[in-house]
């Protein structure tokens, strides 16, 4: 009776074009925000986030998440995600994990950013930060030959999020000319997209796009030759 019982499970799920045993990712979401003072109103103090993060995202203490506001032209219009910063998991159990905020200064400078800081329904979404250096000699715009063992961690983290969707994106820090940076970033990002796409079957092209942000996207402010290393990176971003 139970082999029959689970026939027929599986008859229906390929019927409905699914798989058992495969989620698809659908993005985190802010459920609502915790102010230090416990009275519910906005403070100058570092705020926790709640986020409801579903049973099959594994996101855990010390990721790193994109924080996204989605914002319509018109009520009819679809959605548009505008970037506002990072969030730094603090805790995380299932279905739920809280996070600590960190606006991006130039993200949040834009005027289409009414609230500076996360809200109650903005998206979170996992990504993987990999130093540039790791994979391209300075100023070069081709992976380097030894590249393949990072690109098996990008596998990983693709496969254990199993996205419709994935932006590659490239940054480098605020040294030379804007224009070439913009450049550099942008051929750096289609280089990992094409590796991925070559190397990984799970990985095609429909699926991947690669955006290039130059300088003006730093992680952490340009102003010493650490910091300019930890904004010379391509991230990973598990879109939809």
């Amino acid at each position: 009776m139970m082999h029959r019982r689970t026939f027929i499970l599986w008859a229906i799920l390929l019927l409905l074009g699914m798989q058992p045993g495969y989620a698809v990712f659908d993005p985190p979401r802010i459920a609502f925000v915790i102010n230090p003072d416990g009275a519910g109103r906005p403070t100058d103090a570092v705020r926790t986030y709640y986020i409801n993060k579903g049973l099959e995202s594994s996101i855990n203490k010390g990721d790193l998440l994109n924080v996204y506001r989605e914002k319509r032209a018109t009520q009819i219009a679809p959605a548009v995600r505008l970037f506002i910063g990072v969030m730094k998991v603090t805790r995380s159990q299932q279905g739920s994990a809280l996070g600590h905020f960190i606006p991006n200064e130039a993200a949040v400078a834009s005027p289409l950013i009414r609230h500076k800081t996360a809200m109650k329904s903005d998206i979170v979404v996992p990504i993987l930060v990999i130093d540039s250096g790791v994979l391209f000699d300075p100023g070069q715009m081709s992976l380097k030959n030894n590249a393949a063992q990072e690109f098996q961690k990008v596998a990983d983290f693709v496969n254990n999020y199993a996205p419709n969707r994935l932006i590659i994106e490239g940054h480098t820090d605020s040294d030379g000319d804007t224009d070439a940076n913009q450049e550099l970033s942008e051929a750096r990002a289609e280089a990992v997209r094409q590796y991925l796409i070559e190397e990984f079957d799970f990985i095609t092209p429909a699926m991947v796009e690669s955006r290039g942000y130059g300088e003006v996207r730093p992680a952490v402010p340009n102003d010493s030759p650490a910091n300019k290393t930890l904004n010379r990176r391509i991230e990973v971003i598990v879109w939809e």
